[in-house]
């Protein structure tokens, strides 16, 4: 991944600008899964980050790999949609997000709804059916840590200092029936 959309996608909008200003390229694709920095900040919901790199006009129609483009992901959150709106997007229809793996129907009480540690799953908009599933897997307790509490020193023993170990691994994770 590009410095630009490891910033855009844990939500780091001070890097994100600075890293613009500097002459990042905006519409540069991750080898993996060809997301560009916006892809990662409407997939996680940064609003400001998504602010940020508009102002750079990106590419909002760029496909990565399952052919999921920005405005495709962003069409699933209200709370970032207004920013792809004002650009004159067309948003993407719940039945489409559903054949693109970006949300999934599902019952408010349904049990096959798993949530561990490192995963993150709410409704795409309150008092909805469709549910939006994100992960990120850390397998290092002090990096869980360090994410939650702000403190990148949580838990780290001061004399017996070793980097942490750990996976990062943006993705989509849909729940299966």
């Amino acid at each position: 991944m590009t410095p630009l959309s490891i910033a855009a996608f844990w939500g780091y909008a001070d890097i994100v600008e600075y890293l613009l200003d500097i002459g990042a390229e905006i519409n540069k694709c991750n080898t993996g899964n060809n997301w560009t920095p916006l892809h990662c900040a409407a997939f996680q919901g940064h609003g400001k980050v998504i602010m940020y790199l508009m102002k750079h006009g990106p590419d909002l129609y760029i496909k990565d790999k399952l052919g999921r483009t920005p405005v495709d992901f962003a069409s699933a959150l209200d709370s970032v949609w207004s920013f792809f709106e004002v650009s004159g997007c067309k948003r993407t229809p719940k039945s489409e997000l559903i054949k693109l793996d970006i949300v999934k129907k599902v019952s408010q009480y349904d049990s096959t709804i798993t949530q561990s540690p490192s995963e993150r799953v709410h409704f795409s908009r309150p008092g909805s059916a469709y549910i939006i599933k994100t992960q990120t897997t850390f397998q290092d307790h002090n990096m869980v840590t360090a994410a939650m509490t702000g403190d990148v020193l949580a838990g780290i023993p001061e004399d017996n200092f070793t980097p942490p170990s750990y996976q990062y691994q943006p993705g989509l994770s849909v729940l299966n029936n």
